[in-house]
């Protein structure tokens, strides 16, 4: 696998949301692009995206110091087969957000992972759901709230559970498909949020496009 556009269609493009957030995201989380540098490790960047996610739950509640989570002294080992293991690689071809969710969304992250082609495909497609859907819900409130996390991704992303974390941000997706009519602004808004903590290029062009996010779009990529 090493074309790039394996992960792109008329609908959703995950490269083209790094170019509009890639100053944005860089700025917010500097340790992302820290860690994506050729012949990187993938369980470095695994850890260091899970520390994202304890940050953004820790910010939405305002808690400076999040119930500490006992993760060993090494990152758990990712092991590949068919796809690249060099971590700048993988998020040329599939972006942030897909390899984020490909790496939190299966196992504990203690736990060792093996990152395979169905596991990325899988992951982008559910990603190119969510934009259809949420690219085209209108602005839903003239005056945005503060987005908060759900409560239950807070306590199960501080106990080092990220994979259900993210079945429960999945569990609120299906609940707005479900839904009839435009979704209630409280119930987008928490799954934007939701959302954000996982995959913050799709999160953030979603909350700017409710007004729930005030920067500029800034052209340039994670480099």
């Amino acid at each position: 696998m090493t074309d790039y556009t394996l992960y792109i269609s008329p609908e959703y493009n995950p490269h083209s949301l790094a170019r509009d957030w890639g100053f944005f995201v860089r700025e917010k989380n500097p340790k992302i692009q820290a860690i994506l540098t050729p012949h990187g490790n993938l369980g470095a960047l695994r850890q260091v995206l899970f520390e994202h996610a304890k940050a953004c739950v820790a910010t939405s509640r305002n808690q400076k110091n999040p119930a500490t989570i006992r993760l060993g002294n090494k990152p758990a080992k990712v092991s590949t087969d068919t796809v690249s293991d060099d971590p700048e690689q993988l998020y040329r071809e599939v972006g942030l957000d897909t390899l984020s969710l490909a790496l939190l969304a299966d196992v504990p992250i203690h736990r060792p992972l093996h990152l395979t082609h169905n596991n990325l495909v899988g992951h982008w497609r559910w990603l190119r759901q969510v934009w259809r859907l949420c690219s085209t819900v209108p602005l839903l409130t003239a005056e945005p709230m503060a987005s908060e996390v759900q409560f239950d991704v807070i306590e199960e992303v501080w106990q080092g559970r990220n994979n259900t974390a993210i079945a429960l941000l999945r569990s609120s997706f299906q609940q707005l498909i479900s839904s009839t009519g435009a979704p209630q602004p409280n119930d987008y808004q928490t799954f934007l949020a939701n959302l954000t903590v996982f995959c913050p290029f799709i999160g953030t062009e979603l909350l700017w496009r409710q007004g729930m996010v005030t920067a500029s779009k800034d052209k340039g990529m994670i480099e």
